[in-house]
């Protein structure tokens, strides 16, 4: 079935058609429920999107990315071409994808921006080479998320520059402390660099190295690998990009994700998500939330389309947020149902 519609969408010659159809055919092609693609499907697929990717426009070529970040359903050519894109677009596929080339991470490692960078370097797995570059061309985050990330394979080379920048900047004295709380071999490579009497080893790590409770107190010191949140939903971690795709192709309830942040008490992420789902400016829905403007609120939770329960949970988490009292919920809901009451047709007897 997939082979006959990948084959009939290469027939077709209208630019605009073809794009929409590639658009539709790619959430079926990356449905997890799918049966997985046959090695000629996968060619002809990426084949296919690679002719028609820059006659999208933002938001279809946004989805496209999205969903096959990733997947290993498509080909490295294809995964080596949307990583080129805007970084808006290219991000979950240098976070995520499995079928990248190497060659195409150093590249990106060595010429693009350190946001660029700390998304590769946030990857389940980092191979030496890459962590190598990335150390000597990024800031703080790209080395904190590195020594962060369990994935990332630390040689003696990185282990010598992350010391030498440690020398200007603790914190990643701090995180190369923690990560020596979990990570044996890291930690024995390091021993051996100060049993060598390397010049570059801080005493106070050295000595941390040999002491427990000094190496946990050396390691509070470290700042967390600050990522945008993930969301479980039904056992799978989605990224932000992926709940704004499925909300927008009606795959995914704009109601559970926001069930989800209120049980997570995540005021920050409720703001980005009503931002992206209205269309608005994350500082005017934080404002309105901050107000005393109950009335305004609820309004504004109506154009969503949540129902009443929800938003009475949405609104004790917002009393809490700004310190008040729950004793004024339940008007806020008889207020939110009143409204949604008056904007549903009327029947006619």
């Amino acid at each position: 079935m997939l082979m006959e519609k990948l084959e009939k969408l290469a027939k077709i010659k209208a630019p605009s058609a073809r794009s929409e159809l590639v658009r539709m055919l790619s959430a079926q092609y990356s449905d997890k429920q799918e049966s997985e693609p046959s090695e000629a499907e996968r060619q002809l697929f990426s084949a296919l999107v690679l002719d028609v990717f820059d006659q999208l426009d933002r938001s279809a070529r946004l989805d496209i990315v999205v969903r096959l970040a990733k997947t290993d359903r498509i080909t490295s050519p294809l995964a080596d071409r949307l990583a080129g894109e805007a970084f808006e677009l290219c991000e979950p596929v240098l976070e995520h994808s499995p079928v990248i080339s190497g060659a195409r991470l150093a590249d990106i490692a060595r010429q693009r921006s350190d946001r660029h960078r700390l998304a590769i370097a946030r990857r389940r797995r980092v191979p030496a080479e890459i962590v190598d570059t990335l150390i000597a061309r990024g800031a703080f985050p790209v080395v904190n998320a590195l020594l962060h990330n369990p994935g990332a394979v630390f040689e003696v080379r990185a282990l010598l520059a992350t010391l030498i920048l440690s020398a200007s900047e603790a914190r990643l004295m701090g995180a190369m402390a923690g990560r020596c709380t979990h990570d044996e071999v890291f930690c024995d490579d390091l021993r051996l660099i100060g049993q060598s009497n390397c010049p570059l080893m801080p005493v106070a790590l050295s000595q941390a190295l040999d002491n427990d409770d000094a190496l946990f107190r050396l390691a509070e010191t470290a700042v967390a690998d600050d990522r945008d949140p993930h969301f479980d939903v039904d056992g799978e971690s989605l990224s932000r990009h992926e709940v704004r795709i499925q909300i927008a192709a009606g795959e995914l309830s704009f109601e559970t994700i926001l069930l989800i942040l209120i049980d997570r008490q995540d005021m920050a992420g409720i703001v980005w998500l009503l931002a992206h789902h209205l269309n608005m400016r994350e500082g005017a829905i934080r404002d309105t939330f901050a107000s005393q403007a109950d009335g305004a609120v609820a309004l504004l939770m109506k154009e969503t389309g949540i129902g009443h329960k929800t938003y009475g949970k949405f609104a004790r988490l917002r009393h809490a947020w700004l310190g008040l009292s729950g004793s004024g919920v339940a008007d806020e809901v008889y207020r939110f149902r009143a409204m949604r009451q008056a904007a549903s047709p009327r029947r006619v007897n």
